[in-house]
């Protein structure tokens, strides 16, 4: 087995393996920094347009459609940056993965919503989520746009190239 590794068509795939684990950590860390940065305009507008200050939490509104003032305004926003919310066919931000006990304090709760309807609950962080999930979460995300130089909503972006294939 040793002997197959040294051949130039094995070590060309061992690189593209690489490569992809490489791009993969990558993308997760731009996700990671850019659910970070959205929690903290979501968090910066609430204080701003109803006086919601940036340290205070919640941790009681596990039902998504009963929550408080504060949950309702993040649930509204994720609701509002979610770029397929008017779709017949599709139903918005994917609820049933995120935790909204921890929308206050933890921004990957927020990134979930945006990810595949399923696979992604247990999911606490952007190393932890696979390629699929993390793609997912900053095409479906309209905010996300501001990091990618492709118009998103156009037919053919660089997102839909490599999350529907």
């Amino acid at each position: 087995m040793e002997e197959r590794f040294k051949t130039k068509e094995a070590q060309n795939w061992l690189k593209c393996i690489s490569a992809a684990y490489t791009t993969t950590d990558v993308i997760a860390q731009l996700a990671d920094l850019g659910f970070k940065a959205f929690y903290t305009f979501i968090r910066k507008d609430m204080l701003s347009k109803h006086g919601i200050l940036e340290t205070t939490t919640c941790s009681s509104c596990s039902d998504v459609f009963q929550q408080c003032s504060m949950c309702s305004n993040i649930r509204n926003r994720i609701w509002d940056n979610h770029r397929f919310k008017k779709e017949r066919s599709l139903k918005g931000p994917s609820w049933s993965n995120t935790d909204s006990t921890k929308w206050c304090t933890d921004s990957w709760e927020l990134a979930k919503c945006y990810m595949p309807s399923t696979g992604y609950k247990d999911k606490t962080s952007a190393a932890t989520t696979d390629f699929n999930g993390i793609i997912g979460a900053m095409y479906n995300c309209t905010w996300m746009q501001k990091y990618f130089t492709d118009d998103l909503n156009q037919d053919s972006n660089i997102c839909k190239k490599v999350f529907y294939k």
